[in-house]
């Protein structure tokens, strides 16, 4: 049993209450009309969830006998730096080449960082989150995605 796990887990579980309890004083609305409080309210629920995951967790397994420095042992800091560095530079990217470019730029970009991997899978799964969420957000949200110089 993991003490500060159990403790921390505990302490977002009673944020996550304080959340939802405040999101429906203010109203949560229903899912075709959502009030003030909607999002809030689903966010708690959510915390809710992962601090129970957390504590159950905690509770269940041995405690852990290692270093906090063996959990970043092995990481590869330069991938780390490659990723910030292109999560901060794109929405500087998006309004001047659009979201379809820059994102499909960016998705190859992360998948490619991430392992090695054929040729053709970095932009097929690219073209593939894409257009998915193309779909979602432009066709059946219908947000305005930016269009870039090229005007798609």
């Amino acid at each position: 049993m993991n003490l500060r796990d159990q403790s921390s887990g505990l302490f977002w579980l009673g944020i996550s209450i304080f959340v939802c309890i405040e999101s429906i004083r203010s109203g949560i609305g229903a899912f075709h009309s959502p009030g003030s409080g909607f999002l809030p309210f689903w966010c708690g629920v959510i915390l809710a969830v992962f601090s129970l995951i957390l504590v159950t967790t905690s509770t269940l397994m041995k405690q852990w006998k290692g270093r906090i420095t063996d959990l970043w042992k092995g990481t590869e800091w330069n991938k780390v730096i490659w990723v910030l560095f292109s999560l901060f530079l794109y929405p500087f990217v998006l309004p001047f080449v659009g979201y379809l470019i820059a994102t499909f730029g960016l998705m190859i970009f992360l998948i490619s960082i991430m392992g090695r991997s054929k040729v053709w899978i970095p932009g097929v799964s690219a073209f593939i989150i894409v257009l998915v969420t193309y779909v979602i957000f432009h066709l059946l949200l219908d947000v305005r995605l930016p269009t870039g110089i090229l005007g798609f």
